[in-house]
């Protein structure tokens, strides 16, 4: 992007959030797409008319909020994302991480979402999306039948990316996918054992799908997942306390 009128000083506020503002304005407005590379940090502060510092920061800020991606070598810079679940998905986690939302947080918030996902793909799925899922829900079947389970906790959670994508909405989408990785993270420090029961619960889900019947199969899954939250947090409150690395008052 090389329009310069689409970079001008700002005045107000602390020097990086006013250039954030202003880029995401110019997403909002259609002004900058996906794709379109932003200037560098010289050439940003200087448009701006800012530091090079707060341009810096400014460009960290968007990469870390998933507004942009740095890309390296001859042609790269900072692009415009295509989208993504990425700063979502990090954000979450990062409130995971400083206490600020618990498993319980986030068991709840994914469970409500993929039933929501599951009463909108309901009638909007065509059959070769359940198709699709149907496949999955297969090959996961296979692998338990001949004792190689994956533990790998993304093949656990691309059943849900599969219903989401069969909303055909994009946000929800993205919320499907951001709690899923904060629930991958999760596993991965329970490290669950693989349990055949999943594949009969999907197959029933999926089946009161095929017949457009959202309601019981949005209730089936609210209710494989509650089953689930709870092994977790029992798993969880399981395992020793780490001591606390605040010093004695």
């Amino acid at each position: 992007m090389t329009n310069e009128s689409l970079f001008q000083p700002v005045r107000t506020r602390r020097g990086f959030e006013a250039v954030c503002d202003r880029i995401r304005e110019q997403l909002m407005s259609g002004e900058l797409k996906p794709g379109d590379q932003l200037p560098g940090e010289r050439e940003l502060a200087e448009r701006f008319g800012i530091g090079r510092a707060a341009a810096r920061d400014a460009l960290r800020s968007l990469e870390v909020s998933g507004v942009v991606e740095a890309r390296k070598g001859i042609q790269g810079g900072f692009f415009i994302r295509n989208g993504g679940s990425g700063g979502l998905a990090q954000t979450v986690q990062d409130m995971v991480s400083l206490a600020q939302a618990s498993l319980e947080n986030v068991m709840e918030a994914r469970t409500e979402i993929i039933c929501v996902a599951i009463r909108l793909a309901c009638p909007r799925a065509t059959d070769e999306e359940f198709d699709v899922i149907q496949r999955d829900i297969d090959l996961h079947a296979d692998l338990f039948r001949l004792g190689r389970a994956s533990r790998n906790t993304q093949s656990v959670i691309e059943f849900y990316r599969l219903i989401a994508q069969a909303t055909h909405n994009p946000l929800v989408l993205m919320m499907v996918d951001a709690l899923s990785e904060a629930y991958r993270a999760m596993l991965a420090s329970v490290d669950p054992r693989p349990n055949k029961d999943i594949m009969v619960v999907r197959q029933r889900v999926l089946d009161l799908m095929r017949k457009r019947n959202a309601q019981a199969a949005s209730d089936a899954m609210a209710e494989h997942l509650r089953r689930v939250t709870e092994y977790l947090i029992s798993e969880r409150d399981k395992k020793p306390k780490r001591p606390s690395t605040r010093s004695a008052k």
